[in-house]
């Protein structure tokens, strides 16, 4: 990682941490703030964490589909154990994980990155497919909410939209150019289109649907059996639940390592927009943080150190 990069990650590190004390500023009672995190029981945290490896066991498992129709095999474990890293890599460098699960795996099995990434980006697009389809029922569902959500962000002016929609342009056309006079470049997309052709191509289309559904029916659980088991907010309805769900996503995609400052006050927010008080937002997002974020680093962990177990012992094999 060069400087700059280095330089970056440390800056939105450090607004994450602002965003956070901020938040954490606001409460009054911290006393009481702490008794309402501590009223999670463990129950609902060990639930929460095997459902959050499970989610990451089943997109293991449906990366291997993606791969069988351009004739790759996988072995099955590697492919968690490199899609745990990914994630792992997602919480200290964000927008690294894809890359560096793609990585993960070609050297454990061989398989070309650029066919690989191909494939990742089936899936973002079919996940992006499933967020869209969990916001419109969350936005139709909770239209008070989302109004008073707005009222409390400043949005961006038409100019800055503008100028916004001017420079993705830019870059797109000077991204075309590059990849018209690079073969090499060409060469590499060109196996990304290969990778994202998979989709078309995929026999078990109906385990690759189901796992699907149950990664984001995982992603849901986490939250909700969590927000069901807190003091205060264990009365909240399903579809209220998603719309935090769904909020706290949002939250996450600011580039803050792991989400951090952005996702609490997103969910904070979000809380507050369909009645709860700021002091439940802030417990309930600090708890649902720090279970997912302690599951993605030892999930993680152990997957790395299986990748880097399996790689010495192909050394050894070959010499």
């Amino acid at each position: 990682m060069n400087i700059k990069k280095t330089l970056t990650l440390i800056g939105f590190f450090a607004i994450g941490v602002l965003l956070f004390v901020k938040l954490m500023d606001l409460v009054e009672d911290k006393a009481e703030l702490f008794d309402y995190m501590s009223s999670a029981p463990w129950w609902a945290i060990l639930l929460t964490f095997i459902m959050g490896l499970l989610a990451i066991i089943s997109r293991g498992l449906r990366w291997i589909i993606l791969l069988e129709p351009m004739g790759y095999t996988a072995s099955k474990f590697m492919a968690i154990c490199a899609v745990a890293f990914g994630y792992l890599s997602n919480t200290f460098v964000p927008r690294s994980g894809e890359l560096v699960r793609c990585a993960a795996l070609n050297s454990t099995d061989d398989i070309p990155v650029n066919k690989l990434i191909g494939t990742v980006i089936t899936e973002r697009v079919v996940d992006l497919g499933m967020l869209f389809i969990l916001m419109v029922i969350a936005f139709s569902t909770n239209l008070d909410a989302v109004l008073t959500l707005l009222d409390k962000i400043q949005l961006p002016q038409g100019n800055t939209l503008l100028v916004i929609t001017l420079v993705l342009v830019c870059v797109i056309v000077v991204g075309f150019m590059i990849i018209r006079r690079s073969n090499k470049i060409s060469e590499f997309v060109s196996g990304i289109g290969d990778g994202i052709k998979s989709v078309l191509e995929m026999k078990r289309r109906t385990a690759f649907i189901l796992h699907t559904f149950f990664i984001w029916v995982m992603y849901f659980c986490m939250s909700y059996f969590l927000f069901k088991a807190m003091k205060g907010v264990n009365d909240i309805g399903i579809l209220d639940a998603l719309w935090v769900m769904v909020s706290g996503g949002f939250g996450m995609l600011f580039p803050t390592p792991g989400g951090i400052g952005s996702y609490q006050w997103a969910v904070t927010l979000s809380f507050e927009s369909i009645g709860y008080g700021k002091l439940i937002g802030v417990a309930v997002a600090n708890v649902v943080w720090i279970t997912q974020t302690s599951m993605v680093i030892i999930t993680g962990g152990l997957g790395y150190l299986f990748i880097v177990a399996y790689r010495f012992s192909l050394k050894k094999i070959s010499k």
